[in-house]
């Protein structure tokens, strides 16, 4: 029986073109390339914007800040089961000053939505410093899966050489669907924060046109004489246009002067608060981390400040993730350590939510004091703290316990 070859069939393609394989979802179609500089939602003049707010608006500056030296300054420790490769990623970070530049890539993710570290080698192929870069000069080459593929920086609208992207460290903590650029923690207050500019001037200005009294001076004219000329009327209010608490007006009873415009401005309290409240809201912080603790009570204050705690601990593990697999492994690799073998845990800001866990986590395990075996392993109890197992940590086994009088005499008369 002759066989025939199918004359329509075409090339098989292999879905695995890569070492790591080919996705086969896509972020945009391949005929159309987004440019990261005038794509909707990021744009220079926008990130500009986001450090003019970021240096000008107080509210902005001290969220900005508290959040991110709350997750860096904090301190951090190194964990592994090899104490040679943990002091070498230790001298690695101190030599690389590691927290000073996390911090400064905590800021500029939050105000741009991203952050870049360079990582800068010597001749014998070590890293040998760190370097951050402005993300307002930075672009993202990347392709229709949403792979990056390299990096450019813009400078005078001039790019300058492809970089590659295991060169770069990356920070972003809110991402976007369609690209590998982040989103700025300031993006979602833009509005709020032009309104409340714009409400705090005109609060100013009206505070000093209203704030203080104004005066209505009537010069009368003697019985039968004629009205004081002009000049007259400049030189008295000349005097009384400089007058402060410590001046006493004396006049004769042709001036008669009046306060007018006393009330002040009514409301002030309430239109000011309504955008500050709304700012604090999309800014991720609570208002008493800012100063701002208004009609909070020591429990809601308290619940306030776990909640914040437990945001800060989220970042610090998206940080300490991307440090280990960006940083760390890379050092190790090349020091002839296997990768994951190091670990970074970041100390709290407060130990609240942990002495909160600790104490369930006590009065649960109590219950199991005279069982064999714990509901826990060592190494499940020091996940919960986020520390790395232990080799020997898989199980936790009580030791004896002391018989109690009850014990022995059930034992007694079980035997008579």
């Amino acid at each position: 029986m002759a066989f025939f070859k199918n004359p329509f069939a075409g090339k098989r393609v292999s879905v695995f073109e890569k070492d790591d394989g080919r996705p086969k979802t896509l972020v945009y179609t391949s005929g159309r390339r987004f440019s990261p500089f005038s794509q909707r939602g990021r744009n220079v003049s926008l990130l500009n914007k986001f450090w003019q707010f970021y240096e000008g608006e107080s509210t902005v500056f001290a969220a900005v800040n508290t959040i991110a030296w709350n997750t860096i300054m904090v301190g951090y420790t190194i964990h592994s089961s090899n104490d040679e490769a943990a002091n070498l990623i230790r001298n690695y970070a101190k030599k690389l000053r590691l927290q000073a530049h996390l911090l400064d890539a905590m800021i500029y993710a939050l105000i741009f939505g991203d952050a870049f570290i360079e990582k800068i080698y010597n001749r014998k192929g070590e890293i040998s410093r760190l370097k951050n870069v402005d993300p307002r000069t930075m672009v993202i080459n990347f392709n229709e899966y949403g792979d990056i593929e390299s990096y450019q920086q813009v400078i005078g609208n001039k790019k300058g050489p492809l970089i590659k992207p295991d060169k770069i460290i990356h920070l972003r903590l809110f991402p976007r669907p369609s690209s590998p650029y982040g989103i700025s923690l300031i993006a979602a207050s833009v509005d709020t924060i032009e309104r409340k500019v714009r409400t705090d001037e005109a609060l100013s200005l009206a505070m000093v046109r209203h704030g203080t009294p104004k005066y209505d001076i009537t010069v009368k004219a003697p019985e039968g004489g004629q009205v004081p000329p002009e000049s007259v009327l400049e030189q008295i209010a000349e005097k009384l246009s400089n007058l402060h608490e410590e001046n006493e007006v004396v006049h004769p009873d042709l001036i008669e002067i009046k306060t007018i415009d006393e009330r002040g401005i009514p409301g002030v309290e309430e239109y000011y608060n309504y955008f500050q409240t709304q700012l604090v809201i999309g800014l991720l912080c609570p208002e008493e981390a800012l100063g701002l603790g208004r009609g909070s009570t020591e429990a809601t204050a308290r619940q306030k400040a776990i909640m914040f705690e437990r945001m800060i601990k989220s970042f610090q593990m998206r940080i300490a993730e991307m440090v280990e697999q960006e940083l760390f492994n890379e050092i190790l690799e090349h020091h002839g350590f296997e990768p994951n073998i190091v670990t970074m845990r970041f100390k709290s800001v407060t130990e609240e939510d942990e002495a909160n866990k600790a104490k369930w986590l006590g009065n649960l395990l109590r219950g199991y004091s005279r069982r064999e075996y714990m509901p826990f392993t060592i190494n499940e109890v020091r996940a919960m703290f986020g520390f790395p197992p232990l080799e020997e940590g898989d199980v936790i086994e009580n030791p004896p316990i002391a018989k109690s009088y009850e014990d022995e005499e059930e034992s007694s008369s079980s035997s008579d």
